[in-house]
C-alpha cells in the first residue's frame, strides 16, 4: 500500500522534465523578460495604436478626440495626394543619393586609413567628429555656411571677387545642400563599420595573395571586398532605415522648401499631423513609412543571409 502511494506521488517523468526544462532556461527567459515587456509597451502598443487610427476619422470636438471608423479611405486619399507622391520623390533621391556616397566614401577612407595612416589614431578621430555631434548643432553649423546673408561660405566668395550662391534659396541648392550635409554628417559611421570589419580579416589571406604577386588593387577587388560584403550590406540597410527617418537636418535648414523641394517623409507627417491636425491621414502615413521600413530589413537580412550561405557553400 505504502508503495502504491509513493508512486502516486512522485511525479511522472513529463512533468519531471517540464521542471527540469524550467530550471535550465529560467535564468535565460527571465534575462529577456524586461526587453520583452519594453518592446510590448513602448513598440507594440503604439504600433497597433497607430494602426486603429489609421482606419479612422480623428477629429478634436471639445477637448477631446472622437474617432470615427473610414475603412481604407485613408489609404486611398494616400494614392491621390500629390504632397505624398513628392514626399517619396524627394526621400527616394535624398535616400539614394546620400546612402550612395556615405558608403563609397566610408569605405575609401577606411581603406585609406587601414594603408596608409594605420598608426594614426588622432586622424582617427578626427574623421569620427562628426558622427558624434548631434544633428540639431550639425543643422546650425552648416546654417551658419550656408546662409546668403551671414554664411562663411559666401563671404569667402565676396571676398574673391565671385558672385554669392543661395544654397537653400533655390530648390535644386538646397536639395543638394542637404544631402552634402547628410553625407559628412554620417560618413564617419560606414567609416568606422568597414574600417572595423577591415581590421578582423585575417591578414593570412592578404599576405598569401600578395606572395603569389596579386597588385593591391587586385587584392582588394577579389578578396577584400568579397569579404567585407556582409558589412557593407549592414551598414548600408542602415544608412537607409536612417535617411527614411532623416529629420533634423531638413527642418533645421530649409523647414522642407522652397517650396517643397526638400519635403521628405517626415518633414511631410510633420506637417500632416502638427499643421493640418488632419490625425487619421497622418497615421496612414505613420504606417505606410513603418511598412517601408520593415520590408528594407527583411530584405536586408534575407540579403545577408544569402550572402553568408553562398560564403559557406
Amino acid at each position: 500500500m505504502s508503495a502504491r502511494l509513493g508512486a502516486a506521488t512522485r511525479p511522472t517523468a513529463p512533468a519531471s522534465s517540464r521542471l527540469r526544462f524550467l530550471r535550465r532556461n529560467a535564468f535565460k527567459y527571465g534575462s529577456i523578460l524586461p526587453l520583452a515587456v519594453f518592446v510590448l509597451v513602448f513598440v507594440a502598443f503604439p504600433v497597433g495604436q497607430l494602426i486603429w487610427m489609421s482606419f479612422g476619422d480623428i477629429t478634436l470636438r471639445a477637448g477631446n478626440f472622437m474617432w470615427e471608423f473610414a475603412g481604407i479611405d485613408n489609404f486611398i486619399r494616400m494614392s491621390e495626394d500629390p504632397l505624398f507622391a513628392n514626399s517619396l520623390r524627394v526621400t527616394a533621391v535624398f535616400t539614394i543619393s546620400g546612402v550612395a556616397l556615405t558608403v563609397v566614401l566610408g569605405t575609401f577612407l577606411a581603406f585609406a586609413v587601414d594603408r596608409v595612416v594605420r598608426q594614426a589614431q588622432w586622424l582617427q578621430n578626427i574623421l569620427l567628429w562628426p558622427a558624434i555631434v548631434t544633428p540639431v548643432v550639425i543643422s546650425v553649423v552648416w546654417l551658419l555656411l550656408l546662409s546668403p546673408q551671414i554664411g562663411l561660405i559666401n563671404k569667402i566668395l565676396t571676398s574673391l571677387g565671385l558672385p554669392t550662391q543661395t544654397w537653400l534659396g533655390e530648390p535644386t541648392g538646397a536639395l543638394v545642400s542637404i544631402i552634402l550635409v547628410d553625407v559628412w554628417h554620417w560618413t564617419p559611421v560606414v567609416f568606422l563599420f568597414v574600417y572595423t570589419a577591415l581590421r578582423g580579416i585575417d591578414s593570412s589571406i592578404v599576405e598569401a595573395a600578395s606572395v603569389d604577386g596579386a597588385s593591391y588593387g587586385q587584392r582588394v577587388r577579389h578578396i577584400l571586398l568579397p569579404l567585407l560584403t556582409p558589412a557593407l550590406v549592414g551598414v548600408t540597410a542602415i544608412r537607409v532605415i536612417m535617411s527614411v527617418k532623416a529629420f533634423d537636418e531638413m527642418y533645421l535648414l530649409t523647414f522642407g522648401g522652397p517650396g517643397n523641394a526638400t519635403s521628405v517623409i517626415t518633414i511631410y507627417l510633420r506637417s500632416v499631423f502638427f499643421e493640418s491636425f488632419d490625425y487619421g491621414y497622418g497615421a496612414a502615413l505613420s504606417v505606410t513609412v513603418v511598412l517601408l521600413v520593415i520590408v528594407l530589413m527583411v530584405a536586408t537580412l534575407g540579403g545577408r543571409a544569402l550572402l553568408r550561405r553562398k560564403a559557406r557553400g
